[in-house]
């Protein structure tokens, strides 16, 4: 499987597209390389991201439990048993 991603990483096709992509990247960074932000806007950033980052995980998960508890969950066994076995 590895061998397989780093070949087609490698490979002109994907070579060609990552470099197209470079271009916006670059000019992303150039637009929001900004002389007015400090440590202090981006340590604020990056705290407030880690707890959005937080407070989404504890919704989908509580979420994900309040389906998984309304479902009923029928039992879908299958016995290979005869009920009415007489010894």
């Amino acid at each position: 499987m590895i061998q397989l991603l780093v070949s087609v990483l490698v490979s002109p096709m994907c070579v060609f597209l990552v470099s197209l992509a470079q271009n916006p990247f670059y000019a992303a960074f150039i637009v929001a390389d900004c002389d007015e932000c400090g440590f202090n806007d981006l340590g604020k950033l990056l705290f407030g991201g880690s707890a959005a980052a937080i407070l989404v995980g504890i919704a989908v998960s509580v979420i994900v439990r309040k389906r998984k508890e309304s479902h009923t969950q029928t039992s879908e066994f299958v016995s290979i048993r005869e009920t009415d076995r007489e010894p």
